[in-house]
């Protein structure tokens, strides 16, 4: 199976989970609401009947007040509760209708309130609004008011409508009590489905994440040291898989790199001892020659026992010719051995170096190098170094304009290197000449000028680059020259298998 496919997979297989979850999340949530529906329903019958049942009440009170005043006050009381009575029950009908037992008694207290009302409270009104008429009303009314009220007629009835409204009140309390523990139920239901889903989901996820991760960083880790293998030198070695992925074919390419590498590698090693055999052989063969040169000029010049300025001159020309070509062919060694030589490495100081360079170079003692600040303690190939800071200064003395100069050399600390400068007063660099200076065998004047090979500052950029640092110059024509150059704090050791 492809990798990228077992990945999909499993991602599938986890969204497939969630899935399931938000699914049965979904389904218990509409049980949840069926069941709070349920409640709200119970709950609105349990009002309902409370409203019409005070509503009775209000008729009462409004009736027994004008029965004991007369007062047509009392009676609004009466009229209005039984308007919102009547469509009280018939809201409290409509309730009920699915359930037969409440529906028949909301039938029952509809029509005892009814009777209430043309038994009890109509005519009593009406005998009680005749009463100042005559004394025969007043006599129809207290012969009807001792017959109802005070043989408790219209009390027995609304009891009895009472009595009813309790029993809905019972019935559909016990029914909300019911839904509502179905309700907790179902709320405790939905969360442990969901948690125990949410839960399941995870566990098979990671699991799924775990084997996958776990072979492809066993794989990943078998190609790094692959990697570490071949970034240490060893080219002959190589990986088996056989299972025609992603990953297989990036470990093929490592394979199929380290074998070209070590093909490579060998034919560097070749060549690279061609290279110093050719070396050697070019500076025995053309330092030989140059001696002799030089030599047979000291002789013959001897031998002519002459005062001739202009022979005497132009012996001279000869021996510095041979002279700059054996400077030249030693500078040519050194600038193809950067790089390709095994250099201990070590702490030293720049102070001390600066100090065993000035010693060696014995510039003129008009010159003056300084320090404004002292010099660090670094760490690598003090040999290289010494290389970059000797060209460097031999530079600055060599080129300055006068035969009286002050050079100085800087140093600053930054987060991963140290920044050196060698600053001289000499007679600066030209823009259009900076961008050359660092090529291979370029100088600034005239080799019959100044005697030079070109070859220092192209040593110097090599050295340091190798040593991962960079070098450029700053310089304005007559105001002398800064050559700027960073050295790791992280010392960069250049190993190579075919060092000489």
């Amino acid at each position: 199976m492809k990798l990228i496919t077992a990945i999909y997979t499993a991602i599938g297989l986890i969204l497939a989970m969630f899935c399931i979850v938000t699914m049965s999340y979904l389904q218990q949530t509409q049980t949840v609401e069926k069941s709070v529906e349920d409640v709200l329903y119970t709950t609105n019958i349990i009002r309902e009947s409370e409203r019409a049942q005070k509503l009775l009440v209000d008729m009462e009170t409004g009736l027994r007040g004008y029965l004991l005043t007369g007062r047509q006050g009392f009676l609004e009381p009466y009229h209005e509760g039984q308007h919102q009575f009547f469509q009280s029950i018939a809201r409290l009908d409509s309730l009920t209708q699915i359930y037969p037992n409440q529906n028949k008694l909301v039938h029952l207290i509809r029509d005892d309130a009814r009777a209430w009302l043309k038994t009890f409270a109509v005519p009593l009104i009406e005998s009680r609004a005749a009463v100042h008429r005559s004394r025969v009303n007043r006599a129809y009314y207290d012969s009807l008011f001792y017959n109802t009220v005070q043989q408790g007629s219209g009390k027995r009835i609304t009891d009895q409508a009472r009595d009813r409204f309790d029993l809905i009140k019972l019935e559909e309390e016990k029914t909300k009590a019911a839904r509502v523990k179905e309700l907790y139920s179902s709320l405790t239901r939905t969360n442990e489905i969901a948690v125990g889903l949410t839960v399941l989901s995870i566990l098979a996820g990671g699991f799924m994440a775990f084997l996958v991760g776990r072979t492809i960083k066993r794989r990943f880790q078998r190609m790094n040291n692959l990697a570490n293998s071949i970034a240490q030198g060893d080219y002959s070695v190589s990986l088996v898989d056989n299972r025609h992925d992603e990953i297989s074919s990036l470990t093929q390419s490592l394979n199929v790199m380290a074998e070209k590498l070590q093909n490579s590698f060998t034919h560097l090693t070749k060549v690279n001892k061609e290279l110093d055999q050719f070396a050697y052989v070019v500076s025995h063969d053309l330092k030989a020659p140059l001696r002799a040169i030089n030599n047979l000029a000291e002789w013959i010049a001897e031998d002519l026992k002459t005062d001739d300025p202009e022979i005497l001159k132009n012996f001279a020309i000869l021996r510095g010719r041979v002279q700059r070509m054996e400077n030249l062919i030693n500078g040519i060694l050194d600038y193809s051995r950067v790089g390709r030589q095994t250099l201990p490495m070590s702490s030293f100081s720049v102070q001390e170096l600066l100090k065993e360079t000035l010693e060696n170079l014995a510039p003129p003692a008009t010159f003056k190098v300084v320090t404004p600040t002292p010099l660090p303690t670094i760490t690598g190939e003090r040999t290289l170094f010494y290389q970059v800071l000797a060209n460097l200064l031999s530079n600055a003395f060599k080129y300055h304009h006068t035969q009286e100069g002050r050079v100085e050399v800087r140093a600053l600390e930054t987060a991963d290197a140290y920044q050196f400068e060698v600053k001289d007063d000499g007679p600066g660099i030209p823009k259009e000449y900076q961008s050359k200076i660092f090529g291979i065998f370029q100088t600034m004047e005239a080799r019959d000028v100044k005697e030079s090979t070109g070859v220092g500052l192209s040593i110097v950029k090599k050295i340091v680059e190798e040593k991962g640092g960079r070098i450029w110059v700053e310089s304005e024509k007559g105001q002398g020259t800064s050559f700027f150059f960073t050295w790791p704090k992280k010392p960069v050791k250049t190993t190579h298998s075919f060092a000489r």
